[in-house]
């Protein structure tokens, strides 16, 4: 992954004018808090204050980064855990989680959200500190009322259901957001809808029944988190893209009212066929023709392959050097 952030705020000025000039924004901004040594032991959950200031330092940095690009998310993963039985006070490490993210909290402004993201394991196999997202949602309330749950579909157990936990953390007004990718086993970071594009079927099914019913619009970022080590980067975002948009079209089609009826009279044919009968329909001439008419390519991965535009970056890219620390967007 890229380090956009080598040099901190000093870099935000650089980052900005060139998403100026590329038409875009920055997204989320990612604290960096597991890669330097001293994090070896954990960041916010370290023994060692000097360590565990450290990693709050580096956080509000974020925040401030994240302010002058205007970007409203910081959002934060924490490898933070222990190996083995009896190496760490766990409930110790959970009240400096909770003392660190209330700081950080405090550094946000009025606009801006945290983003708490929970992992089952790895790299700490005997506890992780935010392992579930039970456990995040009370740490994001620990924090304060401008943090959230963050979702990522490839960091959980197999078989999981991940819609559920969708389902509770919008009911909860605790859902700030997702990393998309998808998952063979628990911990894979695939391109989204290449194992199982049924699951993001259901969790965007989640989403839109719950705005139909609560007449609003859930506030959530959408995020591609993928780790790109066989297929070329751009590709496989283009891919994810594409297999987004065509998951979120088909749950558009689940008859909601028809749903709605069946649940009451516990007719369960009709619901499951409800969802079934959305998720078998054929949504890619209505993508296509959505894409034409915003004056984007049909089909953008071939348009992006005959574009050469993938092969002329790297020629000029070639022999950069590739930061090791910092933020990153």
């Amino acid at each position: 992954m890229q380090w956009d952030f080598p040099r901190g705020l000093e870099d935000a000025g650089e980052v900005e004018s060139l998403a100026s000039r590329a038409g875009v924004a920055p997204g989320a901004i990612s604290p960096n808090l597991f890669q330097d040594q001293d994090y070896k032991f954990g960041s916010f959950g370290n023994p060692d204050p000097s360590v565990r200031a450290k990693a709050l330092d580096h956080c509000r940095e974020s925040v401030a980064i994240a302010r002058q690009l205007r970007s409203r998310d910081v959002s934060l993963w924490f490898a933070d855990g222990s190996n083995y039985p009896g190496t760490a006070n766990i409930r110790q490490r959970k009240h400096w989680f909770e003392e660190s993210l209330r700081a950080a909290h405090e550094a946000l402004a009025s606009d801006q959200r945290l983003l708490i993201e929970y992992k089952p394991f790895e790299p700490a196999f005997y506890h992780t500190d935010l392992a579930d997202w039970g456990m995040a949602l009370l740490a994001a309330r620990a924090a304060g009322p401008q943090a959230k749950v963050l979702v990522d579909t490839g960091h959980h157990y197999q078989s999981q259901n991940i819609e559920q936990i969708v389902a509770w953390l919008l009911d909860e007004q605790m859902l700030g957001g997702f990393h998309f990718n998808d998952r063979r086993y628990a911990d894979d970071d695939l391109t989204l809808g290449s194992i199982d594009p049924y699951q993001v079927f259901r969790i965007f099914h989640e989403i839109r029944l719950y705005e139909w019913e609560t007449g609003g619009r859930a506030d959530i970022a959408y995020v591609i988190d993928q780790s790109h080590n066989l297929k070329g980067k751009i590709d496989a975002m283009i891919q994810t893209a594409g297999m987004a948009q065509m998951l979120m079209a088909r749950a558009a089609l689940v008859d909601l009212p028809r749903l709605t009826a069946a649940h009451h009279t516990c007719d369960l044919i009709a619901a499951e066929t409800c969802l079934q009968d959305a998720f078998a329909t054929d949504v890619r001439p209505v993508v296509r023709e959505w894409r034409q008419g915003k004056g984007l390519p049909q089909d953008p991965l071939d348009a992006s392959r005959q574009s050469g535009y993938v092969e002329r970056i790297s020629r000029e890219r070639a022999g950069r050097t590739i930061p090791s620390t910092g933020a990153y967007a």
